[in-house]
């Protein structure tokens, strides 16, 4: 096995991996001695990992399942095990999948704690934490029309809600938002609409040009209710996963604003044929993310290729990942939280959007603790907190206001 100068055994590591606390010191030197050591060794501590996480599991149920996972190990191109335990994550790209099998062991060995782990009785406090609970977000959106009435799109019924310049404005029987071009009409003058998710909500839209766009918590999208020049242009504020339509000669721009589209500077421009990519631009996050799916994307004079991450910051300008964690980007879009050795402040900026809660720290803020696997977004705030608090990190939940115990 091989070891730094102060290296911790690979039972210490493992189980610092399997409760969530390793430094990233740790983090990176588990991974170094997982490429490098015996495997025969390495599973039979993955086996005394794996008992202890099945703690009042019967025997023969946890026998089963640990079985399972090695046949699945064993396989040729094995690493797509992972979604058969952990929460199934669309994919992206097939290079994530030749990850070597005892890696792949530890994302299986992770959400095997998280199954089958129970909660000690601890009644009065499991009984404070739920009487203060908070559900998790769901579709709830405004639409703003252009005279400036509005509609509340979770409550609104199916069908015609409005008409907008030449198009029809429907709900159609899956909640989706949708923009119906009326036969012949062509808007001389731009019309603009605004869809708008609060803290807590998602919402998705088919534009008139057919291009699919999901909104995620707190993000504002405005945009023409037809598309009849050479280009089409909308404005976003916040995070959304675009499908963009194809039409070659007809490019598809995103111009991203800080707070309120087509309001204050424009912090970047994305210009795209036909594509699949996410846009992450709130103001509280300390870089514009633009992660590319398929297609092409430019930005500045930097043209992405499918995998790849633009990374914006006002100091810094563009920098691009060539080899960007798409799944971690897109899991909101997918119903996961995915934590890619995020910080305790990344995760908590994550929730407060999608539960609507206020937080704030107590402790060390500075804190190197990360936070690796995926959690459920359909979870209650305190199902998720019960994930997390093997970490060592403690939270209360007074109504919508969240206090984290560094």
């Amino acid at each position: 096995m091989r070891r730094s100068t102060t290296a911790s055994s690979l039972h210490d590591l493992l189980e610092k991996y399997r409760t969530n606390t390793c430094t990233r010191a740790e983090m990176e030197e588990l991974f170094q001695t997982v490429r490098h050591q015996d495997k025969r060794e390495l599973f039979r501590e993955l086996r005394k990992q794996w008992e202890q996480a099945g703690e009042g599991t019967p025997s023969q149920d946890l026998d089963r399942r640990f079985r399972l996972l090695m046949d699945r190990l064993r396989e040729p191109g094995s690493a797509t095990g992972v979604q058969e335990v952990l929460p199934r994550w669309k994919r992206i790209r097939n290079r994530r999948r030749q990850q070597a099998a005892a890696v792949c062991l530890f994302l299986l060995l992770g959400g095997a704690a998280i199954i089958l782990k129970r909660p000690t009785a601890k009644k009065p406090v499991e009984a404070a934490v739920k009487h203060n609970d908070v559900k998790p977000g769901g579709n709830k959106a405004r639409l703003t029309l252009a005279d400036g009435s509005s509609i509340i799109l979770d409550s609104a019924g199916n069908g015609t809600l409005s008409q907008q310049g030449t198009s029809r404005v429907i709900k159609l029987t899956n909640g989706r938002l949708a923009y119906r071009l009326s036969r012949g009409g062509v808007d001389t003058a731009p019309v603009f609409n605004t869809i708008s998710t609060p803290r807590g909500g998602q919402y998705e839209l088919e534009l008139p040009d057919g291009t699919k766009v999901w909104l995620d918590a707190g993000s504002s999208l405005r945009f023409p209710t037809a598309f009849p020049g050479n280009s089409r242009a909308v404005q976003l504020t916040g995070e959304a996963y675009f499908e963009v339509a194809p039409h070659p000669h007809q490019p598809f721009v995103i111009s991203v604003f800080s707070r309120v589209p087509g309001q204050g500077d424009t912090l970047q421009n994305i210009k795209v044929l036909g594509t699949a990519f996410n846009v992450m631009a709130y103001a509280d996050e300390p870089l514009l993310k633009t992660t590319l799916v398929d297609g092409a994307v430019r930005i500045d004079n930097h043209l992405l290729k499918p995998g790849e991450q633009a990374q914006w910051g006002h100091a810094s300008g563009v920098q691009v990942v060539t080899d960007a964690d798409v799944e971690a980007a897109v899991a909101w879009k997918n119903g996961y939280f995915n934590f890619n050795k995020a910080d305790i402040q990344t995760v908590m900026r994550q929730l407060s959007r999608w539960y609507d809660v206020e937080v704030s720290f107590r402790g060390d803020a500075m804190s190197d603790k990360i936070f690796f696997g995926g959690i459920q977004r359909n979870l209650p705030l305190s199902s998720v907190f019960s994930i997390l608090e093997r970490s060592g990190v403690k939270f209360t939940i007074d109504g919508r206001k969240v206090v984290v115990d560094l």
